[in-house]
């Protein structure tokens, strides 16, 4: 049975278990937001899964999709991990502010012209986006990134 505390894993002890393998799991959460964040901005970039989803189309749109791609290709490597975090922070802070704020904090909302419609939700999704990049940028790249395991160290 796993319990909560001090010892060893062999004794069962769940939180030692998550902490000697912390450098993995931290792993599989960057690499994991680095491809939903990667499959948002090709969505945006490339006009792709039914986006713009009937909006107006902002320059800010276009730039925001790059960001993003090129940000979660940095994340995902563990290049420049914590700039790249950085950038995705300001993006869904703008996002939240300039386009999901009005909808509220709501997944879903009732759309007299859309019913209940995934593509036009509240800003839930960037505000866990802001927070994942958050968290991101303050642990960095973990021992598993690449700018790690090639120098030694984070250079920023």
């Amino acid at each position: 049975m796993f319990r909560f505390g001090k010892g060893s894993p062999q004794d069962g002890y769940l939180g030692q278990f998550f902490g000697a393998h912390f450098g993995e799991l931290y792993l599989f959460f960057r690499v994991g937001f680095a491809v939903m964040t990667a499959m948002h901005g090709i969505q945006k970039t490339f006009l792709l899964w039914n986006f713009p989803a009937e909006q107006d189309l902002d320059p800010l749109v276009d730039i925001a999709g790059y960001v993003e791609l090129i940000a979660a290709v940095m994340i995902g490597l563990g290049v420049i991990t914590r700039l790249a975090a950085g950038a995705m922070m300001v993006v869904t802070a703008l996002s939240f502010f300039m386009i999901h704020l009005e909808r509220g904090l709501w997944p879903h909302y009732w759309d007299p012209d859309h019913g209940f419609d995934a593509l036009h939700h509240g800003g839930e999704v960037a505000i866990m986006h802001f927070l994942a990049a958050w968290a991101i940028g303050i642990l960095g790249s973990g021992k598993w990134g690449l700018e790690r395991l090639k120098t030694g160290k984070e250079l920023f």
